[in-house]
């Protein structure tokens, strides 16, 4: 099953749809570089949060989770003159195929 990458937060509104795709296109990027299912990583990042135990490779699945939404967030926010206090992250749910 492909995920489907989104952005989510208070401000991601104030993000084009020409910014939207270029961070949508910098996470896959990210994800495909380290050959990386969004949707595990995103499972290993939900585990983190809970403070539930990791094995390596989840730990490792949340690095790159780190690194794809680090890109994405850059490419979106890349002509914003101001990127201190932007409440904008990345999110993966199933895609429909």
């Amino acid at each position: 099953m492909q995920a489907s990458i989104t952005f989510e937060g208070k401000q991601v509104e104030m993000a084009t749809a020409d910014e939207i795709a270029a961070g949508i296109a910098a996470a896959h990027e990210a994800f495909a570089a380290h050959d990386a299912d969004p949707l595990a990583c995103a499972a290993a990042m939900d585990k983190l949060a809970k403070n539930e135990p990791l094995n390596h490779d989840e730990a490792m699945l949340c690095v790159i989770w780190e690194t794809a939404e680090d890109k994405a967030f850059r490419a979106v926010t890349l002509n914003w003159l101001v990127r201190g206090e932007i409440d904008i992250w990345l999110a993966v749910s199933p895609g429909v195929q």
